[in-house]
């Protein structure tokens, strides 16, 4: 079976979502690492996949239908493509904006994509002109594709005013991710709730980072920790405790015999000296009679 893991936060993980669920893909979501700096899908065969739009072609097509990518209409095919180069586009563009790259973007990036960010808002919003899918009648990737993309703008990013310039944009990303398929992975969708400008990320995404990755260590340091106290209770076992024991009192042994080894030669090392010490006061004692008779 697949898998899919992306940084936390990434647009990626709702669109695969969405699109395994239309198509009937399984697929195992891995829980998301702050240490990834692109989404990745690997393969039954354990082939990598990434880029957002590289692995949404390749679920939509590995699904039991494919009607998300109709490869038997080259024109409609050829347009969901398109769509998915314009999705990338806006991705792209607002990557100093949205979570999880926003956190790498300076406050003098962030101000100058404005302009690329609302080209890319401008030309959708006279694209879905009178439009209810991007391609064909029904929904396509194109669609999943385009909303996951403008999604996260409108939910965190431009406020009430900022989204003016764009009613019908608007209207339509409301339309589409109230569907059931979107629902089932976002929830209610609610656009941003400021009433005037452009919402810039906050300093506390930094520490939520910063607690995950510590969150991911202290994982690591329990399971470390349940290692030991797994090798802790093998050592319990019977048999293996009673020849830890032996080796341990053998060892022991060792160490007591050495030590009195060097005491008995300590002792002999120091007996010829007391010797020679009482045979020196003897002769001094002699000799000091000797000189008081004289």
């Amino acid at each position: 079976m697949a898998s899919f893991q992306a940084p936390p936060g990434h647009l990626s993980q709702a669109e695969v979502l969405i699109i395994s669920s239309l198509v009937e893909f399984q697929l195992t979501v891995n829980a998301p690492d702050p240490d990834l700096e692109d989404p990745c899908l690997t393969t039954a065969d354990g082939q990598k996949v990434k880029s957002t739009s590289a692995i949404a072609r390749y679920v939509a097509e590995a699904g039991k239908t494919n009607h998300l990518y109709p490869k038997d209409n080259p024109q409609q095919l050829a347009d969901v493509d398109r769509w998915l180069e314009v999705a990338a586009a806006l991705e792209t563009a607002a990557a100093s904006w949205v979570q999880p790259t926003c956190q790498q973007a300076s406050d003098e990036a962030r101000e100058s994509s404005k302009a690329a960010v609302a080209e890319q808002l401008q030309l959708l919003e006279q694209q879905v002109q009178g439009k209810q899918y991007l391609v064909g009648s029904t929904l396509s990737l194109a669609d999943v594709a385009v909303a996951c993309a403008a999604l996260p703008l409108f939910q965190s990013v431009l406020s009430a005013e900022a989204r003016q310039p764009y009613p019908t944009l608007t209207a339509w990303i409301q339309d589409t991710s109230s569907s059931a398929h979107f629902n089932k992975v976002l929830g209610d969708v609610k656009l941003c709730s400021a009433e005037s400008g452009w919402v810039a990320p906050t300093a506390s995404s930094k520490a939520d980072k910063k607690k995950k990755k510590a969150g991911k260590s202290d994982a690591g340091d329990a399971a470390q920790q349940q290692q030991q106290q797994n090798g802790d209770a093998k050592e319990l076992d019977p048999e293996k405790a009673a020849k830890k024991a032996a080796k341990l009192a053998e060892k022991e042994a060792k160490k007591a015999k050495a030590a009195a080894k060097a005491a008995a030669q300590a002792a002999a090392a120091a007996a010829p000296a007391a010797g020679s010490e009482k045979k020196a006061n003897k002769k001094a004692e002699a000799e000091a009679k000797k000189a008081a008779d004289a």
